[in-house]
């Protein structure tokens, strides 16, 4: 397997959640992170690539590898193992990993290597947009089909267009003032605007409106095959009118209609948010669990790092 180094990778060869995919890393190199891909290829294309985010923590250079691998469909044990193997090896200055596995499958692969849970995983809503539309309709929880039924029903114009910073920016203020609000924490807005900016067209608002008066929008951002629901707002009318169901459904049945196979809704918190947890699953979605967060700490390369510099 040959393994090959750049800054923001190529497309993944398989559906990646959004940490694993180059529009990610455009958007964060371009707020100043350091992100580095790295891919394994054979004779017939890529086999594996991981998306890795560096940062230097004092004489401690931390590798935080988000999601990753994402592997080739059906690709052998003895080549993962390979790959895992080449990818902990390949960074220059070792140091300290973390990684958040995508399943348990691949926590037991990561562990092979050398890395340890650390955090208990946390579950995702993810809805699979390659069934046909009558089969996403008939797996909604029939509470959520009937709002979706109410929101067609009352009134609202739906449109869809490409994000605009400028344009957005009173979007962006009722995020920040929601989160303060609400006391939850999320990605900076600025990542929003780095998204935007670094991947023309990829960032995707839909608003839901009626007589003029805005009733909810909803940004997405939609990155190969895959796409994630990034941020959601609604206000006394889009509530009264279920204006956030109907915007999920529109907004799915585009990425559908693009060969997008999966919408990631994000982590599942029933206890923290029952509400949106219910949102979520109603939709459709299926409950995903991810592997824990682990760590895997080099000491020998911290070790070699440190005298080197010392001398």
């Amino acid at each position: 397997m040959k393994i090959d180094l750049s800054m923001h990778g190529s497309p993944p060869p398989g559906p990646a959640a959004l940490q694993q995919t180059p529009q990610y890393a455009r958007a964060l190199t371009a707020m100043g992170a350091q992100v580095q891909g790295i891919t394994g290829r054979v004779d017939d294309g890529i086999a594996a690539q991981a998306l890795v985010v560096r940062r230097r923590m004092g004489p401690i250079t931390l590798n935080w590898l988000p999601r990753g691998p994402i592997w080739r469909p059906e690709q052998s044990s003895q080549q993962r193992d390979t790959f895992l193997s080449c990818m902990t090896g390949v960074m220059s200055g070792g140091g300290l990993w973390i990684g958040n596995a995508d399943s348990d499958s691949a926590a037991a692969e990561l562990a092979s290597h050398g890395f340890r849970p650390l955090i208990a995983p946390q579950s995702v809503a993810q809805l699979d947009l390659r069934a046909p539309i009558k089969e996403r309709q008939a797996a909604q929880h029939g509470k959520w089909r009937n709002r979706l039924r109410h929101a067609e029903a009352a009134g609202l114009v739906i449109s869809e267009r490409e994000f605009d910073p400028a344009r957005d920016a009173a979007f962006l203020r009722r995020e920040a003032a929601q989160r303060r609000t609400r006391g939850y924490r999320a990605l900076p807005l600025g990542f929003c605007l780095a998204f935007a900016r670094q991947n023309p067209g990829a960032a995707r608002i839909w608003s839901a409106h009626r007589a003029n008066e805005l009733a909810a929008q909803m940004l997405i951002l939609h990155h190969g095959t895959t796409a994630t629901y990034h941020i959601g707002w609604s206000g006394a009318l889009g509530r009264k009118t279920s204006a956030h169901n109907l915007l999920l459904w529109e907004a799915q049945n585009w990425l559908s209609a693009r060969g997008v196979v999966r919408l990631d809704l994000g982590p599942i918190e029933a206890a923290n948010a029952p509400g949106l947890a219910r949102f979520k699953l109603g939709s459709g979605a299926k409950l995903c669990a991810l592997g824990p967060t682990t760590i895997r700490f080099s000491r020998p390369a911290l070790f070699q790092k440190r005298h080197s510099a010392a001398a």
